[in-house]
């Protein structure tokens, strides 16, 4: 990922730094690999319709009772 070159360019310098300012000889410096979710954006009625009515189902009863179209 793009963070890891970065923590490689500084990790020496990072490590020595809190060796030094808390006294402790022990501590080292490690980085960690995480997926991160990524949310998809709703562009379209159609879509923001259903992104609504995943968290409320009910808007799918209201629809189709009164007849409504989301892609307007």
């Amino acid at each position: 990922m793009v963070e890891e070159p970065l923590l490689q360019g500084i990790r020496t310098q990072l490590t020595a730094y809190l060796r030094d300012k808390l006294n402790n000889s022990n501590i080292n410096v490690f980085g960690v690999m995480q997926a991160i979710e990524t949310k998809r954006v709703a562009y379209t009625n159609k879509e923001k319709f259903d992104y609504l009515a995943e968290k409320n189902p009910i808007l799918l009863e209201l629809k189709e009772r009164l007849g409504l179209d989301t892609d307007y």
